[in-house]
């Protein structure tokens, strides 16, 4: 395992892990619970993003009360992930998921990638 002093944080106006469309996030329903998983799906708006996601100001409107799902340090517990991999598996999840929403050269992503504390 490469040693790494990247450490992870929510960039600001970015909303990739709103995109919550079942048939591409199949990796958060696999592993929620059956109440989870039904309030997930209920989030789901006609267009795959969350229904509470503002698309125009780029925030969620309910984030104090947003899900557990919602809440990164709930992530990683429910994805079971150790705290010596947390760091890892948080800076690969935002990664994917906007390489996928916004692309790879996407001002998202280098926006996240400059966050980085190296």
């Amino acid at each position: 395992m490469a040693i790494t002093n990247e450490k992870w944080s929510c960039v600001k106006d970015c909303g990739a892990c709103c995109k919550l469309d079942p048939k591409e996030r199949t990796e958060a329903l696999s592993v929620l619970s059956p109440h989870d998983k039904d309030l997930y799906l209920s989030l789901v708006g006609n267009d795959g993003w969350c229904r509470f996601y503002n698309k125009a100001e780029r925030n969620c409107s309910i984030y104090k009360t947003r899900p557990s799902f919602c809440n990164v340090n709930k992530v990683i517990k429910i994805f079971n992930v150790s705290i010596e991999s947390k760091e890892s598996f948080l800076i690969k999840c935002c990664k994917e998921q906007i390489r996928y929403i916004y692309g790879g050269r996407s001002k998202e992503m280098k926006r996240f990638i400059n966050n980085l504390v190296n």
